[in-house]
């Protein structure tokens, strides 16, 4: 009889702050608006300090446009930056997916975590080149076999509470404005990334299950992510690895 080897192994990455470090650099982007203006008035006043022989025409052109640079309010900015907050919302989620993923597998190469009343473990098969491949044992390579075999989903919010229900009998328990955030969100970028940002059916068939349609699209609007709402991502992703990452139930 063949048997394979599954060796348990104690979580030891901090998942949250691993997420938290992939949220400030894409944060970063945020910053672009804020460098252009002032690497442009700095570029400005470096040509009227160093150009003596400008004629006035020249001058007064230049210093204009450094007073309209200086005038331009953060606000009026960000609104002409809404395609940086959108491909931001696009990046917190899909680094979302990647640190649950992460943490799916690394949470099923420890025995004691799993749900052995999950059905599609049960019905899982291998086979015998992958059995060799493996030298007969899949300890530290047990969750990324689930992973392979299963394909769970971790793209959207109702996917990835049944995963981690199934898989490890681990509850997701957020308040409600919280999940419909989230739900959004993560709908959201998938319109983003593969409908040209505009509203479709499945985003509101997906939607509805959580009563997540924050914004009351309909079908052929455009998504729209402005500040505010990258404020909530950054808030509501954490909170949601947070809990997932949660020591499991005993």
């Amino acid at each position: 009889m063949y048997k394979i080897i599954i060796m348990n192994k104690k979580l030891t990455t901090d998942y949250v702050a691993n997420f938290n470090k992939e949220l400030d650099s894409i944060d970063k982007l945020e910053e672009t608006p804020k460098i252009i203006r002032k690497q442009a008035v700095q570029a400005l006043d470096t040509i009227l300090v160093n150009s003596n022989d400008l004629v006035f025409t020249d001058r007064n052109i230049i210093e204009n446009t450094k007073k309209a640079l200086e005038n331009i309010s953060e606000s009026s900015i960000k609104n002409n930056f809404k395609i940086i907050y959108s491909q931001m919302c696009v990046l917190a989620v899909s680094s979302l997916e990647a640190i649950l993923k992460r943490y799916f597998e690394d949470s099923l190469n420890n025995l004691k975590n799993i749900n052995r009343k999950n059905k599609k473990l049960k019905e899982s098969k291998i086979s015998f080149y992958e059995l060799v491949e493996n030298n007969l044992k899949f300890n530290g390579h047990f969750g990324k076999l689930v992973i392979e075999k299963n394909k769970p989903n971790f793209q959207d919010f109702k996917s990835i509470k049944s995963v981690f229900e199934d898989y490890l009998s681990k509850e997701i328990i957020l308040n409600n404005d919280k999940e419909k955030k989230i739900c959004f969100y993560l709908e959201a970028r998938h319109v983003l990334v593969h409908k040209g940002g505009i509203v479709d059916e499945k985003f509101i068939s997906a939607t509805e299950s959580f009563d997540a349609n924050i914004k009351g699209y309909k079908k052929g609007d455009p998504i729209e992510i402005n500040e505010e709402d990258w404020s909530s991502i950054k808030v509501v992703l954490g909170e949601l690895v947070s809990q997932v990452t949660k020591q499991n139930k005993k």
